[in-house]
Parts: C-alpha cells; sequence; structure tokens
C-alpha cells in the first residue's frame, strides 16, 4: 500500500504520531511521569523528520539512526519505568507500549524503502534493486562470510 500510496501513507502515519502526542499529554492526568512523556513527544518528532524525505531513506543518515537510537532508548525508558510502578496491569502496560511507543516508529520502519546504493547488494556490483529493510540493516551488523572465523579440524 505504501509504495502505491506514499502521499496517504505519510499523512497517515503523522496523524498517527500526532494522536500519540495528544494521548501521551492526556497520561499526563493518570499521573505517569512528566519528563518521560516529554522525551517520547521529542522522540516522535525526531521520528516525523523522516518524513520529510518518505517513503525513501538514507540507513546511515542521522535522522534515520537518531530515529533508531530512540526508539530502543523509548522503549527501555518506558519499561524501565513500568518495572518500578507495579500498579499497572499487563494489559495496561501492553497496550500503552503498543499504541504510545512502538505505533509510529513501526509504521515508519515497516514503511521506509532504503536509498539503493546503501544496499549490500549494490556494494556487490549485482542482484536485485530491492532488499528487505531487516535484512540489509543486519548484513552490515554481523560479519560477512570471507571474515568469519573459520573452524578448526584436528586431524
Amino acid at each position: 500500500w505504501v509504495e502505491e500510496h506514499p502521499r496517504q501513507a505519510r499523512k497517515a502515519i503523522q496523524l498517527a504520531a500526532w494522536a500519540v502526542d495528544g494521548v501521551l499529554a492526556l497520561t499526563l492526568l493518570d499521573g505517569l511521569s512528566g519528563w518521560r512523556i516529554a522525551v517520547s513527544i521529542g522522540a516522535n518528532h525526531v521520528y516525523l523528520q523522516n518524513l520529510q524525505t518518505f517513503p525513501i531513506v538514507s540507513l546511515s543518515g542521522p535522522v534515520f539512526v537518531g530515529s533508531c537510537v530512540l526508539a530502543v532508548a523509548n522503549h527501555f525508558m518506558w519499561f524501565l519505568y513500568f518495572i518500578g510502578n507495579l500498579g499497572y496491569s499487563f494489559g495496561q502496560v501492553c497496550a500503552f507500549m503498543l499504541f504510545c511507543v512502538w505505533l509510529v516508529p513501526l509504521a515508519l520502519f515497516v514503511s521506509l524503502t532504503p536509498v539503493d546504493s546503501e544496499l549490500p547488494s549494490a556494494r556487490e556490483g549485482a542482484g536485485k534493486s530491492r532488499q528487505n529493510m531487516f535484512k540489509s540493516l543486519f548484513s552490515r551488523l554481523l560479519p560477512s562470510s570471507e571474515n568469519r572465523p573459520q573452524p578448526l579440524h584436528e586431524d
């Protein structure tokens, strides 16, 4: 759907981020941590910076890398908060994490298309012009087959 309707997808992600910001602001009334809510709203606005070049993204660009770091940091910030405050049910914590923490970054991550020159297949000189976002990201993290240590065979 994103490839055929990038404007509508961009608008949907933008509206989702604004809705999440509104829900986060309302959670102040429930007594959640104010500074954590401010950090989450700030993270949402960093995620929205990816929409400037939507749906194309540079995997090594500062906005994308910053978004990934903020997504992980935001998750752990709220996870540690809920571990320390056991007054919430499991369902409440899951709903909060799904809608207020993971919705926008996951929607962006799933819908973005990496720049072809950033893909490992472009460095190899052949292959597909498109590659799964997860595969292209993790291929950078894992050592290549020629750099992996070879098992020793004792004869």
